[in-house]
């Protein structure tokens, strides 16, 4: 993935869990916290929550790919000529990188 060309990037902080809240309270906030992050490159995409791999998946088309705004999913066809998506849901996306998405996707 070094060589390979970034053409999207969503990249934030993962979210203080609610044990990690209950547990350690206001420590919580400056413990070290793990990164959410969806990058799309020329040839593949890649999907982390909380520094744990979710998705790391070759696609065909980059112009195919397409974002569904009301269900929060990436849209593609995969080396296999099959349909799938990325569920977003737990990214958190925010209003700007929605428009982010869909300027870069649709």
């Amino acid at each position: 993935m070094k060589n390979e060309e970034c053409l999207v990037k969503i990249e934030k902080k993962s979210e203080i869990g609610f044990w990690d809240w209950q547990l350690f309270s206001w420590l919580s906030f400056f413990m070290s916290r793990g990164k959410d992050l969806l990058i799309i490159t020329k040839k593949r995409i890649v999907y982390l929550i909380n520094n744990e791999l979710i998705k790391d998946i070759e696609y065909l088309d980059y112009s195919k790919i397409n974002y569904n705004v009301m269900t929060s999913r990436i849209h593609f066809i995969d080396k296999e000529e099959k349909e799938r998506y990325i569920g977003l849901n737990d990214l958190r996306v925010t209003y700007e990188e929605i428009q982010y998405l869909k300027s870069k996707l649709n």
